[in-house]
């Protein structure tokens, strides 16, 4: 699992998730998106387009990212589910969550 931060431009941020988001990977992964915090009212887009698998340690982690992004006055999107992704999304309610692009 990989997670890159791309600043595009003065009010917009892309997290790159790019592999399986799973129980074994979330800890590292919440500790490489910890930059992601220092940016305050922008946009915020998380690129699901290379993500491959999300259990629910991953779905609790995107939850994690939502919440503390409004909390920074931050607008949050979802863009690039697979559709084996946006099943799980869609299975456990999460869609009505999250916007998506």
């Amino acid at each position: 699992m990989e997670a890159a931060i791309r600043k595009d431009d003065d009010n917009r941020v892309t997290l790159i998730l790019d592999g399986r988001l799973d129980t074994s990977v979330t800890q590292q992964t919440e500790k490489d998106v910890e930059p992601l915090f220092d940016y305050s009212d922008c946009e915020i887009v998380i690129d699901c387009s290379r993500l491959a698998y999300i259990s629910s340690s991953g779905l609790r982690l995107l939850m994690a990212i939502n919440q503390r992004s409004r909390a920074n006055h931050c607008d949050l999107y979802i863009k690039g589910l697979q559709e084996s992704v946006y099943d799980v999304f869609k299975t456990t309610g999460f869609v009505h969550l999250f916007q998506f692009k």
